[in-house]
Formats: C-alpha cells, structure tokens, sequence
C-alpha cells in the first residue's frame, strides 16, 4: 500500500467565517472555507466552526449533524460558479454542478474574499482548466473581476436609471472550462 504517499493535500486557500445555510429553516453557520489540491483535483471543503473549534460539546449528536453540514467538493463535478458581489458586505458565490443541482451560497465576510477565493481557484485550475471569463490582471491591484458589458434590452431608453443600482451589486457567471 506505498502509493498513498501522495495524498498530502496543498491549502491553496482558507477563510474563516464564510456563511452557510444549511437548510431554509435555519440561520446561516459560519465555517471554514478552504480549497485544496491534491495531484490533478482540487477540492472545496467548508466545516462548520463548531467542528474546527471543538466547541460542540461532548454530545455525539450534536457533533453529527453539523457533520452533516459539512461540505466537501470536488471542482471537476462543477460547471459554473454564480458570484454576486456586493459593495457594503461580502460576495456570495454559488456553485452549480453538472447535473444542474446548485449547492447552497458560500457568503463571504466583508472584504475581497470572494475575488481572492476566486483568484486562488483560477490558479489552481491551471494548466488543465480555466475560468470562463478569466479573471482580468490589474496593474498594482492583482486580480480584479472582469468588466462586465452592460446587458440592457435592445433600444432601451431607461438605461440610465438602473446604472445606480449596477454599482451597489453585481453577478458574475463563471464557467470552469478544461480547454484540453
């Protein structure tokens, strides 16, 4: 059995506090959520504080079901990540896999977790897979979000009221694509 040496995984990315709703009936639980690269596959995983802290209690079942709640993906089952950026709080990102079943939002803290968590995914899909749109480099700022066209109906005169609103939050539609 001298082939499991190669299981050691590399954390490409962690962040605390990233919310989760389990399920519609329950408040969002904060986790830990981490990307992880072992060989050629890259995996999501998100465990509940109470598990990373060890602040459960000695309740065997209490421990079980925020097991539950634990959420391990691989990347190769998913197609499109939904992201949705907010300026005042943190993005959400909703990952949608090949058989269409979406998985509950990831909601990031305040900050540009979500930009970071996505520019640690890009470069941990590479060089097999890619983001589709990429992720634009900026000069001095690294990675930053790819301009979007404004998508307006075609002979629309009521642009101009919803560019408001296109500053206080955006979606973005990311493909992950494996080109070879």
């Amino acid at each position: 059995m001298a082939h499991h040496h190669h299981h050691h995984a590399t954390l490409l990315y962690g962040k605390n506090n990233v919310l989760v709703q389990p399920r519609d009936d329950m408040e969002a639980v904060p986790g830990y959520l981490s990307l992880h690269q072992t060989a050629d596959v890259m995996t999501l995983k998100w465990t509940p504080n109470q598990l990373m802290n060890g602040s459960v209690g000695d309740l065997d079942y209490e421990k079980s079901v925020y097991w539950d709640y634990a959420v391990t993906i691989r990347l190769e089952e998913i197609v499109y990540l939904h992201c949705h950026q907010q300026v005042d709080s943190g993005g959400t990102v909703v990952l949608v896999s090949q058989d269409g079943i979406q998985r509950p939002p990831f909601r990031f803290p305040k900050g540009g977790h979500l930009l970071q968590f996505l520019s640690c995914l890009e470069n941990g899909l590479l060089p097999h897979g890619q983001l589709d749109p990429p992720l634009w480099s900026q000069r001095g700022k690294g990675k930053v979000f790819p301009k979007l066209r404004k998508r307006s109906p075609q002979g629309s005169s009521e642009s101009t009221s919803s560019d408001k609103e296109d500053d206080e939050a955006t979606d973005y539609v990311f493909r992950i694509i494996y080109p070879g």
